[in-house]
């Protein structure tokens, strides 16, 4: 029998659209776009990382090289009041002893010699050797022979090595460049550097180039006002001698000079005008960066030449690259891959659409797809919504920094103006107007430095001085000052509660909360209304501790209720939150209440607020119980008249900011302390171990060198068990409050401070 035979068709391919066909080399062309864009951005970040490096290196070494001539200057102009004090009557011994108490070569790397060079008429050349005999220096010969009228010989020079000691007796105005140095320095009454040259001290096979620093000595110490007057009282110059590569081979970091090498020219680039080019490092290799900076010292202008150096301290962004650019092809040509197949898999779902069986899975297909669509579309729901939160949030930064900038231009205006227009009046001889640009300016500073503590206050940083405190005797003391904030139309009520418990802590920084508090309260009733300040003692049990995330115990609660417009539970949650305010732009910037929740929490305590919409509002500080008494509030330290220094009383100041450091000195000296610097930990330490008196440290907390300021204190006391020792800082670092709190003999002093401030204190721990 026959049998019909079927032939099976295969159902045709439909077309797909043209443009979907593109779709895989659209993402294929894409990839490798931003393959390359990536790579591209990576590399010009390492170019701008080696730029940034390289200008960071140069700014270090030319700040190094103004900061020591500056630090060498005042060691000369220290040198000239001792000449100036004594006149021509000062010894080879005790200028040597000077010099030796300054501890000259340990912490001055890079000085060759310092010495003295009187101004000597011509015609007393032969009967001024006798009297350097008489001084100390023996065989003493001037030279060369020269025709001018004045000399000026080499009558001391220290250290005593060979080098310096070639120096005694010569002429400096017998050579024309020595001799303009000379004549500058005379005349204008400053420092003055001499142009590069060689060293008279230059006696063996190891030249250098170098030059000379003169610091003029006039009769009586002052610098003459005018011209005449300086040339009829000068007496000589103290001098500092400088060999060009050993100086700045000491004082110019080598971390610096691994990013950027240098060369210094006295004046233009030259041959002849070289002072100095570091040296090469095996392992670096020159970059294409360069520049070129000058420098005025000494009334010569300096040529610096800076090169950029790659050195393999620094991480090559090679690798970088190298990733970015192989995971971005290697991405690519898996996308590209899963488009093809993808394509691939398209045309094989369209030959089953033919059938009603394919038609079935492609509806199933779809729905799965709405389903993928519909959690994407919640995941970016999700995303968008931290993006508006993270906008916000910028928002009230951008609000806080904005009114902070504010602030801070407004304050340095009127510190500028004020110092600028200072010196126009005293220029102009209008000294009566000085005072009310003397009293503008440091207003300013001190809003400046109030702005600074409410912003430590609210990151929990400030510097605390805690004390016993009753918090009772402290509010009665500052209802006049709340009465006259708030106005006459709040009534202001105080209900203290008998007994209360002292608390330990800040009493400036509790009555600016306590005053805080008050203002806020003001603010929440514009027509008027009744503040009560309440006090009373607590006991936080087990269960209400960890409701309020605080340690069970005593505590003594400051509570200030109003009865205002209160607040919704939305506004009390945020409350303490960081840039949060419900205040119109302008008025505030959310910090307050941060503020005052920082404070309680770095004294140990805790704040919550208690408010009803249309019923006013309580908010409740709660303090840590102190088991001891509270201070009676006596004169304060920091206002009685500072008393003057004892006989031979010494301060050693520790800072590397050489602003403080001038500044602290300047006031020890107006004490009649002896005041003895140092610029970084070791070399305070250097100090406290030797035999020098020292009766006060005041020092810097954070140091540069690797020891922070209360390491130093510490090791000093293990040979010097009373020393005292005051700190000046910025913040409350770590290192300084190890457990809390300071030994005894130790106390703080936060920056900025005042002068008188500053004398008081340093009396008050010398003389308690």
């Amino acid at each position: 029998m026959q049998q019909d035979r079927v032939e099976a068709t295969a159902a045709p391919i439909p077309t797909a659209p043209r443009a979907w066909r593109w779709i895989p080399h659209s993402i294929l062309a894409v990839c490798l776009l931003a393959t390359a864009l990536g790579t591209a951005l990576i590399w010009r970040s390492a170019e701008l990382r080696d730029r940034l490096t390289f200008l960071h290196a140069t700014d270090i070494e030319l700040r190094t090289v103004e900061d020591q001539f500056r630090t060498y200057t005042a060691l000369l102009r220290g040198g000239a009041g001792l000449f100036a004090a004594d006149g021509d009557t000062v010894t080879l011994a005790q200028f040597r002893a000077y010099v030796q108490r300054i501890e000259f070569q340990a912490l001055y790397p890079g000085f060759l010699g310092i010495g003295f060079t009187p101004a000597v008429p011509a015609s007393d050349r032969e009967r001024f050797a006798a009297k350097a005999a008489a001084l100390g220096v023996p065989d003493f010969r001037v030279r060369p022979p020269t025709d001018n009228p004045v000399l000026s010989p080499v009558l001391f020079a220290e250290p005593p090595n060979p080098r310096n000691q070639a120096a005694i007796g010569y002429d400096v105005m017998s050579d024309p460049v020595r001799r303009d140095m000379v004549e500058r320095a005379r005349d204008t009454g400053l420092p003055a550097a001499s142009a590069r040259i060689q060293l008279v001290q230059e006696i063996d096979a190891n030249k250098q180039a170098g030059f000379l620093v003169a610091m003029p000595v006039y009769a009586g110490g002052a610098v003459p006002a005018d011209l005449d007057e300086r040339r009829r009282r000068y007496l000589g110059f103290v001098f500092g001698a400088f060999r060009a590569d050993d100086l700045f081979n000491s004082i110019v970091a080598a971390e610096a000079e691994e990013d950027a090498a240098y060369a210094i020219y006295d004046g233009a680039p030259g041959a002849a005008t070289l002072l100095h080019r570091s040296a090469r490092t095996p392992h670096s290799v020159p970059g294409r960066l360069t520049r070129e900076a000058t420098l005025e010292l000494g009334g010569r202008t300096w040529t610096v030449q800076f090169e950029q150096r790659l050195s393999p301290r620094r991480a090559s962004a090679l690798p970088e690259i190298g990733l970015v650019c192989g995971g971005g092809l290697l991405a690519t040509a898996l996308l590209a891959f899963a488009a093809f197949r993808q394509r691939r898999t398209q045309d094989e779902i369209r030959r089953l659409n033919a059938s009603l069986e394919a038609r079935v899975e492609e509806r199933t297909r779809d729905l799965r797809e709405a389903a993928e669509s519909l959690r994407q579309a919640g995941e970016d729901r999700a995303r968008m919504e931290e993006v508006l939160r993270q906008s916000q949030k910028m928002e009230a930064v951008g609000q806080l920094t904005g009114g902070l900038a504010h602030d801070f231009n407004n304050l340095l205006a009127g510190i500028s103006g004020s110092l600028e227009l200072i010196e126009t009046r005293i220029g102009q001889g209008r000294s009566k107007d000085v005072a009310k640009y003397i009293a503008a300016a440091q207003g300013a500073s001190k809003r400046a430095a109030a702005l600074t503590h409410r912003l430590l206050a609210f990151s929990r940083r400030q510097t605390l001085a805690p004390k016993a405190v009753d918090a009772n005797r402290l509010v009665d003391g500052m209802l006049d000052l709340i009465q006259r904030t708030v106005g006459p139309g709040i009534d202001l009520r105080h209900r203290g509660a008998d007994d209360l418990w002292p608390a330990l802590v800040d009493p400036s920084q509790l009555e600016n909360a306590l005053l805080n508090l008050c203002i806020n309260a003001r603010d929440a009733m514009p027509d008027g209304g009744r503040i009560v300040i309440e006090t009373e003692n607590r006991w936080i049990d087990r269960a209400q501790a960890e409701a309020q995330d605080m340690p069970e115990g005593q505590y003594l609660a400051l509570c200030v209720s109003d009865t205002g417009t209160g607040m919704p539970p939305e506004v009390v949650a945020r409350a303490f939150d960081p840039f949060f305010t419900t205040k119109p732009m302008g008025e505030g910037t959310g910090l307050g209440l941060s503020m005052i929740y920082g404070f309680a929490k770095q004294s140990g305590g805790q704040v919550r607020i208690r408010s009803v919409v249309g019923a006013g509002t309580t908010v409740c500080l709660t303090l840590p119980r102190h088991r001891g008494e509270a201070e009676v509030g006596g004169l304060d330290a920091e206002r009685r008249p500072p008393a003057q220094a004892g006989a031979g009383e010494t301060v050693l100041i520790v800072d590397d900011e050489p602003t403080v450091r001038m500044l602290v000195t300047d006031v020890l000296n107006d004490l009649g302390y002896t005041a003895v610097e140092a610029a970084d930990g070791a070399g305070g330490l250097r100090v406290l171990q030797s035999d020098a008196r020292v009766d006060l440290l005041v020092t810097d907390v954070g140091l540069p060198g690797g020891m922070n300021g209360r390491q130093m204190a510490d090791a000093a006391r293990v040979t010097r068990p009373d020393l005292k020792v005051l700190f000046i800082t910025g913040f409350a670092e770590a290192a300084l409050f190890g457990d809390g709190r300071l030994e005894p003999g130790m106390a703080v002093l936060t920056k900025p401070f005042a002068v008188d401030a500053l004398a008081a204190r340093i009396r008050e721990m010398i003389a308690p």
